[in-house]
């Protein structure tokens, strides 16, 4: 697989609530070796005093290796959170509104319930003004 540069894309956990859409780069190990010697922004990497038998390029390539797969980990584990805030406001948000509810038919069942035994308690007195009068 050649490539240049990989972006990957990603929720960044910022907090119970928030999350920030995130693009993270991986250069490919040739775009790395180049930079270098042209002296750009990565510096100079003969510079770095390396011990054993690897070349420059097997270095970048395991450097780009790692690299990728700790940035693919991150994503991952950011991911992971961002989707555990989110599921976490929304049953708190479930949970209060089945409180609101609960709360609005209990009052509706004791008005209506009052309602009749009102309704009863009237019949009752009325049926017995009847009989008296």
């Amino acid at each position: 697989m050649e490539f240049d540069a990989l972006r990957i894309v990603f929720n960044k956990f910022h907090s119970v609530v928030s999350f920030v859409p995130t693009v993270s780069t991986v250069l490919s190990p040739e775009v790395v070796e180049k930079e270098a010697e042209s002296g750009g922004k990565l510096g100079d990497l003969d510079s770095y005093e390396v011990e054993g038998g690897e070349t420059k390029g097997e270095i970048l390539q395991n450097l780009a290796e790692f690299q990728f797969s700790c940035v693919m980990f991150n994503a991952v584990l950011e991911n992971a959170c961002s989707e555990q805030g989110a599921r976490m406001s929304a049953m708190d948000s479930s949970s209060r509104n089945a409180g609101d509810m609960l709360d609005r038919l209990t009052l509706t069942y004791n008005r209506t319930r009052q309602a009749s035994i009102t309704t009863e308690l009237i019949e009752i007195i009325s049926g017995a003004s009847a009989l008296e009068g």
